[in-house]
């Protein structure tokens, strides 16, 4: 029992003894804490103050700056101000000085305004006076020279003008002249260098619408193959006629292309005796010949070292095989005329591959002009338009005739190789009834001018020589007409080579002595 009271007395005093120690405890923690939370406001309130005089500081530098930026900008102002202030009191100035000005000039208009009314007024009564002078001197002139004053006016209008075409036409010829010597001295020194280097063969071209037959082959193409023949007349459009001994059949057809498919056709006829179906043999030999002559036009360009034309261009230069201009071969013509023009190109600093381009196909119109109505040089120069080559090589086609005006200096060029290759030996030459008709023409063209009185063809037609009537052609009208006549003989006419018009005006006066 003593020892249950013992053990809770010692319960008791452990309790009290724990108890006692808790409390000293929270009270030390509450003194920590209470010493913590002192701490920590003297620190706030610190820090507080300081952020407080930071801030107290940077006011005063914000304050201390923008007063600073205002006072600036108030002495800016106040100089701007001073300086438009100073710059209108200028103005001012000159504007008083410029009114002072405009014053004075107002006043010396206003002087020179008066002189002028003043010299009108004058001159009025001067015109009045001249008037009055004049329709009374106008009829003593009148009847003294013996001629109205409308005839005299007239008289010297026409004097004035006669004199001013004539010194117009001495200044066009002085022109023309100035530098023609060197010209064309320039100008054959480069046409022999070309024709010196050039080495293609100069023969004597001949070509015929007139087929030679073998023996015998006449008598078959009339009797067993009359059918087949008609056939093919009536196909290709071309008359075919034979000679009375046999020895040849005309084709008669302005398409040098029909002509050869008549040709190889006639050929078969005479050399097969089983033919059936004549159409068929003539759609198989046109098949045949559309083939060489694309060979022909691909032969030409690769020939010159040309790229290939549009397929077009290509058919029509092959076709120029069967074209002839005064039985020169047109196809051998535009290759030769090429070469030719690609040396003058080298020689003169142009490009040879356009003048060589633009020369090889300057005749393709000729293989056309059977079918369409129109130049030969226009009707070229449009296909090469349309296919697309190059403006100086469609331009020189089209102009090389004189027929467009030219755009480069390939135009001139082509022409040139274009008349060296026809005006060689043996190219060309011409029928006897052709040569009759261009006389013809050559007359015809030079009576139809006023004032021709008669005209005389020389030197094969190369020359023509107009005599004209002095009383209705005066001299300074000379050179107006032989151009004219030449231009007219260019438009109209075809002809190889060159004619040189020459008008002749003869003035003769004669007395006679007693």
């Amino acid at each position: 029992m003593i020892s249950w009271i013992v053990i809770a007395a010692a319960a008791a005093v452990g309790a009290g003894i724990g108890i006692a120690s808790g409390r000293a405890r929270a009270m030390r923690e509450r003194a920590e804490a209470e010493a913590l939370a002192r701490r920590l406001r003297d620190e706030a309130q610190r820090a507080a103050k300081l952020a407080l005089r930071e801030a107290e500081a940077k006011g005063r530098e914000a304050r201390d700056a923008v007063l600073a930026a205002a006072e600036d900008d108030e002495s800016e102002l106040d100089s701007t101000m001073t300086e438009l202030n100073a710059a209108i009191d200028q103005g001012e100035v000159e504007l008083e000085e410029r009114r002072a000005q405009l014053d004075a000039e107002q006043a010396t208009l206003d002087g020179r305004f008066a002189e002028v009314r003043r010299a009108k007024q004058e001159a009025q009564a001067l015109r009045k006076e001249a008037k009055t002078i004049g329709e009374n001197t106008r009829p003593v002139l009148e009847e003294r020279s013996g001629e109205s004053g409308d005839t005299l006016i007239a008289a010297m209008v026409e004097r004035l003008v006669d004199e001013t075409r004539s010194q117009c036409a001495d200044r066009l010829r002085n022109l023309e002249s100035a530098g023609a010597d060197d010209f064309a001295r320039q100008a054959k020194r480069v046409m022999g260098i070309v024709m010196q280097r050039y080495t293609g063969h100069c023969v004597r071209e001949r070509t015929s619408t007139t087929m030679p037959l073998p023996k015998g082959a006449a008598e078959k193409l009339q009797g067993e193959a009359a059918e087949h023949v008609a056939k093919l007349s009536e196909i290709t459009n071309v008359p075919i006629t034979f000679a009375e001994d046999g020895s040849s059949a005309r084709l008669e057809s302005g398409d040098g292309v029909a002509r050869e498919l008549c040709r190889r056709a006639l050929t078969r006829f005479h050399s097969e005796s089983n033919i059936r179906d004549t159409e068929a043999l003539i759609t198989s030999l046109s098949r045949e010949l559309e083939r060489d002559i694309g060979k022909l036009g691909r032969k030409a360009f690769n020939k010159l070292s040309l790229q290939k034309a549009a397929d077009e261009i290509v058919e029509l230069v092959g076709k120029l095989n069967y074209r002839t201009s005064y039985t020169q071969n047109q196809w051998r013509h535009a290759i030769e005329a090429a070469q030719l023009a690609s040396m003058m190109a080298e020689e003169l600093g142009l490009d040879p591959v356009i003048a060589r381009r633009g020369t090889l196909m300057h005749d393709i119109g000729k293989a056309l002009t059977h079918e369409m109505d129109g130049s030969h040089a226009l009707i070229g120069g449009e296909i090469a338009r349309r296919s697309g080559e190059d403006e100086r090589v469609s331009n020189a086609i089209a102009a090389h005739h004189g027929e467009e005006p030219s755009i480069s200096a390939y135009a001139p060029l082509v022409a040139a190789a274009d008349a060296m290759s026809g005006g060689r030996p043996g190219a060309r030459r011409e029928m006897v009834e052709s040569y009759g008709d261009r006389i013809g023409d050559l007359e015809r063209i030079a009576h139809s001018f006023n004032g021709v009185e008669s005209v005389h063809a020389v030197q094969a037609g190369r020359e023509l020589r107009i005599h004209v009537d002095q009383r209705r052609v005066k001299d300074a009208d000379l050179e107006e007409l032989s151009t004219a006549i030449a231009e007219r003989i260019s438009d109209e006419m075809t002809f190889p080579g060159q004619i040189r018009v020459t008008v002749i005006r003869e003035f003769v006066a004669s007395e006679v002595a007693n």
